[in-house]
């Protein structure tokens, strides 16, 4: 492996990247940056000992910028990188900073995960060399809930792209998204009726949703949102684009439907009315003044 630079900063690289396209291994390796990890081992004043005890080049004597590479070894990298080569490898127990809770166990395969820091973010990353499973770390310091696995949903074609929809479970709840992603981007919020097809690939964490009214009153197909006021899941009906004011929520084991629509034309069947009658009331005060105006006597001088 090699100390490469990037657009994302630094990081290790198989040094047969620069090899032709049919030899060449695009293997890399993320490193953490030292001041977001600490040693186990040290107590509260580490991060005031880091910054004295910060290592120096045996070729050029510069600072060293120090590096996670895991959980077990930090890779101290000479300031003066790339012009300079030195490095150094620390053996030991380390840590990423902003997490205090138990160890995480991969939901998919049973293996350890361990929180690593990616340009997105930190987040857990299973350990084990066959899953590529990963959780966020939440704002608050708690991992996110474990992801169902995606639904493929070949039947449901994109609008802007030619592929097809997969359903995937993210911070927001369900949603589609073209299988071609990153290289095709298009996603949307899906139909109650599109998931029941697939309701034994779905995770049961969302069999509430199988429940739910397909349709409302007029025969608009319901739309399935996350509120991030409430952190609900909810449904609602549209029409161009737009929320018509009709809503369910999953409540006590049922479904309740808050419709706002025939509130929303009374008011304007109201605004209407009024409008009219102060036109009506201004043309007859018009139609008074110049009554008014035609009745007064001319006076001669």
């Amino acid at each position: 492996m090699q100390v490469r630079t990037g657009s994302t900063g630094v990081f290790l690289g198989c040094s047969g990247y620069a090899l032709p396209p049919k030899e060449r291994c695009k293997q890399t390796m993320n490193l953490v940056p030292g001041d977001e990890v600490v040693n186990v081992d040290e107590d509260d004043e580490a991060e005031a000992k880091l910054l004295i005890k910060k290592h120096h080049c045996k070729i050029c004597n510069t600072a060293m910028d120090s590096y996670l590479l895991d959980e077990s070894r930090k890779l101290h990298i000479c300031g003066n990188n790339p012009d300079c080569a030195g490095f150094e490898v620390e053996t030991g127990a380390f840590k990423i900073k902003g997490y205090e809770g138990p160890v995480l166990e991969c939901d998919k395969c049973g293996s350890e995960m361990q929180l690593k820091n990616g340009r997105f973010g930190k987040y857990f990353g299973c350990t084990a060399d066959s899953c590529k499973n990963t959780r966020k770390l939440l704002r608050n310091g708690e991992p996110a809930p474990p992801k169902m696995n995606p639904v493929p949903m070949p039947e449901l074609k994109c609008l802007k792209v030619d592929d097809h929809y997969i359903l995937r479970d993210g911070a927001s709840g369900l949603f589609l998204a073209a299988s071609g992603f990153p290289r095709n981007r298009e996603i949307r919020a899906p139909l109650v009726a599109e998931i029941i097809p697939h309701k034994d690939e779905i995770d049961p964490k969302y069999n509430f949703l199988f429940n739910a009214p397909l349709a409302d009153e007029d025969g608009l197909p319901t739309v399935i949102r996350y509120s991030r006021k409430t952190k609900e899941i909810y449904i609602q009906t549209e029409e161009d684009g737009k929320a018509t004011g009709w809503k369910a929520f999953y409540q006590d084991g049922k479904w309740v439907v808050t419709s706002t629509k025939n509130i929303k034309s009374k008011k304007k069947k109201k605004a209407k009315r009024k409008a009219k009658s102060k036109k009506k009331k201004a043309t007859t005060r018009k139609k008074t003044v110049k009554k008014t105006v035609n009745a007064t006597p001319k006076i001669d001088s």
